[in-house]
């Protein structure tokens, strides 16, 4: 009987030890940041940049006058850029317009070449300058 318990006792310690290494982000936390957005060395008048990361809900912040601000989750962020131009009436769409992206595939979706590392103590202030070609 006191083998088996013991046996009991050392698999449950295995089990539930947490193991060694870097403390990861708390889920969902986040930090607040700001800065600028540039495409060919001019402010971006409007648009959308998010901050994402693997198994996180992006967080999207408007970009006004090439600035941006607003929380993001902490850590290793993948970063998207979207600038938007109104599209030509849609009939499926009642004729209604949308918006299409102009900003090139390498600064959005899943292959986007910005990033950000976010920090939980700050100051989080990033410049993002992108080009049209």
């Amino acid at each position: 009987m006191s083998r088996s318990c013991l046996a009991t006792c050392v698999v449950l310690a295995l089990v539930g030890h947490p193991g060694c290494g870097p403390a990861k982000p708390t889920a969902g936390a986040v930090a607040n940041v700001r800065g600028t957005v540039s495409i060919d060395g001019k402010l971006v008048p409007a648009g959308e940049i998010h901050f994402g990361m693997l198994g996180v809900s992006p967080k999207i912040l408007e970009i006004h006058n090439g600035a941006f601000a607003g929380e993001a989750p902490v850590g290793n962020n993948q970063v998207e850029v979207f600038i938007y131009v109104e599209g030509p009436p849609v009939e499926k769409y009642g004729g209604a317009r949308q918006k299409q992206n102009t900003t090139l595939p390498k600064y959005w979706g899943p292959n986007t070449t910005l990033s950000a590392e976010v920090s939980a103590s700050g100051p989080n202030e990033f410049k993002f300058d992108i080009t049209s070609k």
